[in-house]
């Protein structure tokens, strides 16, 4: 037999058996019904939506300060934007009239001890009677509260500044005359950590979603290309009347001396919660109806199982669902969800 004859048939033969593989393959896939799909891994972040805002810097504690009583400004010794240190004399009324109100109130007090000296001996002397010594007495504690009324409000005719600070803003000028408790300086703390935050206002829909301790980062035009972080420190428990947003104040880590009070902060708030949720392509959603929507996933990879999710926020091209949804090993499909049904075996191809 020839050799060419012999080629036909080894190609044959080949022929034969690889068609016959191809049969038992094919026949093996429409047994099983395996249907192919692509699927992905859950991972919880914290960076799922971040919510962003801008806001004002303030200091975290800030004071208006005023003398107790009224009287004639004498001096202003600081003016707005310096920085002054805990116990500082800032201001004082002139002193005139409150000296010569304590001099008058240490007299009285004064007579009152002899008054009450005399009524004593005459009383001892069977001249006086007992309830002219209690008058007496009596007369002589109401001057010495005068006396201590007076001196206290000579104390509080000096403004001392209460902590090391900024003064933010001067209302008064020397000479003028201010009445009890009349705003003269605005001053905010300065030079330790946790002295500088942000206020911003967030609508009712990223409110719920932060809590206190929640991290953030804030950026400032005056000092390009650096973000500060920040924690969340307080959050209102209800709505600003003016605007109907609720006000949140975060805390900078650290003091920053180049920042000044009434910067305009770009934030970026990464709420905790988030650490909570999944973030999926909308690819796998095979049905939806208003907050609850339907995927496949496979905790095996061998078989697709239909499950209800709440979706909690929509981007351009993913789905926010809560990590209770789902479970934390599963694999979600993103491609060849719409000819699954419950339970279908699968086969997953990259």
């Amino acid at each position: 037999m020839k050799k060419s004859n012999y080629l036909l048939i080894i190609i044959g033969v080949i022929t034969f058996f690889g068609c016959k593989k191809e049969y038992r393959t094919a026949e093996k896939s429409l047994k099983t019904n395996k249907k192919p799909v692509r699927v992905i891994s859950l991972e919880q972040s914290r960076s799922i939506d971040p919510i962003t805002a801008s806001g004002v810097l303030v200091s975290n504690e800030e004071a208006i300060l005023s003398f107790k009583i009224g009287g004639v400004v004498q001096s202003l010794n600081v003016s707005a934007g310096e920085t002054v240190n805990k116990n500082q004399r800032l201001a004082n009324l002139n002193l005139s009239e409150i000296n010569a109100q304590v001099e008058s109130a240490k007299y009285t007090y004064e007579k009152s001890i002899r008054d009450f000296d005399r009524a004593t001996n005459l009383y001892r002397d069977t001249v006086g009677t007992l309830e002219q010594v209690q008058n007496m007495e009596t007369l002589s504690e109401i001057a010495k509260s005068n006396l201590t009324t007076a001196r206290f409000n000579r104390q509080f005719a000096i403004i001392n500044s209460p902590y090391r600070g900024n003064i933010l803003k001067k209302y008064v000028e020397v000479g003028e005359i201010v009445s009890p408790g009349q705003p003269i300086y605005k001053i905010g703390t300065s030079g330790f950590d946790g002295s500088q935050v942000v206020r911003i206002g967030l609508a009712d829909k990223d409110v719920i979603r932060i809590k206190l301790s929640d991290m953030a980062l804030v950026s400032f035009d005056a000092v390009p290309n650096e973000q500060l972080r920040g924690i969340v420190t307080e959050i209102a428990s209800s709505a600003n009347a003016s605007t109907g947003l609720y006000n949140v104040e975060l805390t900078l880590e650290g003091f920053h001396e180049d920042l000044k009070n009434g910067f305009i902060g770009k934030v970026e708030l990464y709420p905790g919660a988030d650490s909570k949720k999944y973030k999926i392509p909308i690819d796998a959603l095979v049905e939806g109806n208003g907050t609850i929507g339907k995927v496949f996933i496979s905790e095996n990879g061998l078989t697709a199982i239909e499950k209800e999710v709440e979706v909690s926020n929509f981007g351009k091209d993913y789905m926010v669902v809560d990590t209770e949804s789902l479970p934390p090993n599963a694999s979600v499909v993103i491609e060849g969800a719409a000819y699954l049904r419950s339970n279908d075996s699968i086969q997953i191809v990259k």
